[in-house]
């Protein structure tokens, strides 16, 4: 297993011990760019906010 299948259904930002997602939660996977397969938790997101998408910036890209 190589280091991003390792990330996949992790949360971005989420602790190392508790990066799963959690029940009652909403996330999107984020897509394109080094957080490729990462969820973002989007709770409370409007659909507007959703809709809009959002870029993160990492140290590697």
């Amino acid at each position: 297993m190589d280091e991003l299948e390792f990330m996949r259904g992790r949360v971005y930002g989420a602790d190392y011990e508790y990066a799963g997602p959690r029940h009652g939660r909403v996330y999107a996977e984020l897509v394109a760019g080094p957080l490729d397969g990462l969820l973002l938790d989007v709770t409370g997101w409007s659909a507007h906010d959703r809709a809009e998408g959002v870029a993160l910036r990492t140290e590697i890209g």
